[in-house]
């Protein structure tokens, strides 16, 4: 499934949001399969996409649907006429970033454990990788060897790690991907999860 295969929003009219700086976009959607959230993403791939929300999900394809956005001044194609992938707002852009990416951006790694560094702030206790600068505020706790044990898969939040998988691929940018998730999507390209869940 590739980006033609989500659902597209066609822009058929453009007016003045109801409250300053807003926009209501009218458009259709080709189908709504993916469309669950009021909330969600026009998808622009290679810039910053565009959030908003609908004021009423469409019950049937080819309705009309009201999204109201702060971000339309982000695109300047944006236009009467104009499409744009639908991505549901469970997922972020970056989501659909990673999987498109060309599969030679991902490295297969085995994970290894690394120091944590705990902190309390605001009566919270957190963790980071031991060598980041500590949030404002924060009351060191120190550093715990090994306690950085796992990290999540990017899609389907699977362990990639301590009580998981051992392997996994990552990317340039720190995200990671479990075995089955880069096979089944990023290895393809394959854009089909955000049209699942």
């Amino acid at each position: 499934m590739d980006l033609s295969d989500l659902p597209q929003f066609t822009v058929v009219e453009i007016h003045p949001g109801p409250a300053e700086g807003e926009t209501v976009l009218i458009g259709r959607f080709s189908h709504l399969r993916g469309v669950r959230n009021e909330r969600g993403w026009l998808y622009r791939r290679g810039a910053v996409s565009i959030v908003g929300d609908l004021s009423a999900v469409p019950t049937a394809p080819g309705g009309t649907a009201a999204f109201v956005t702060p971000d339309a001044g982000l695109a300047p194609e944006l236009r009467v006429g104009a499409v744009f992938p639908w991505l549901d707002g469970y997922w972020q852009p970056y989501h659909l970033d990673m999987v498109l990416a060309p599969p030679e951006r991902w490295a297969r790694r085995t994970f290894i454990a690394e120091p944590a560094r705990y902190f309390r702030l605001g009566g919270v206790t957190g963790w980071q990788p031991a060598d980041a600068p500590l949030p404002d505020g924060a009351v060191d706790l120190g550093v715990r060897a090994g306690a950085w044990d796992h990290e999540h898969c990017g899609l389907c939040n699977a362990h990639i790690g301590s009580a998981g998988e051992a392997d996994g691929y990552t990317d340039p940018d720190g995200y990671w991907l479990c075995v089955g998730c880069y096979d089944r999507y990023a290895a393809r390209r394959d854009v089909s999860f955000a049209a699942e869940a």
